[in-house]
């Protein structure tokens, strides 16, 4: 189990590491007794944990990919993409455009940031709660 939490631990230096200060520098000797037998007996939960504080954190490294996924990008719609299909579909409705915006960090940025940031709160939730029950997440 120990290196299933190592692992656990690895991945989210290696993919995380950069973007929150410090976290490339922490091992798993150097980290307490207490976090480690946490690691041991959750390690699913743990990264999720992991996962939902880095989005909480960072939510642009969801929603920008997300945004450009379906063709709202820093420049405007993508061409032949389900963006510019809708646009020219409906027009630029007000959710359109607030998407627009949000993918050239204009006034949705900070709403649609706030969205995804609510969400990781929420899987945050349920994980905590499986976990209270005995469930998968555990």
């Amino acid at each position: 189990m120990d290196e299933t939490a190592k692992a656990t631990l690895e991945v989210a230096k290696q993919t995380f590491g950069k973007l929150i200060g410090g976290l490339e520098h922490v091992t798993w000797d150097n980290l307490p007794e207490s976090v480690k037998e946490y690691m041991r007996a959750h390690p699913t939960l743990t990264a999720i944990q992991i996962i939902v504080v880095i989005i909480a954190l960072v939510p642009g490294l969801i929603v920008a990919p997300a945004l450009g996924a379906i063709g709202f990008g820093s420049m405007g719609p993508a061409a032949a993409s389900a963006a510019s299909g809708y646009q020219a579909a409906h027009g630029a409705t007000a959710g359109f455009s607030f998407l627009q915006s949000a993918a050239m960090g204009g006034y949705g940025a900070a709403a649609v940031n706030g969205v995804v940031t609510g969400a990781s709160a929420v899987a945050g939730g349920v994980a905590e709660w499986f976990k209270w029950r005995g469930g998968a997440a555990a």
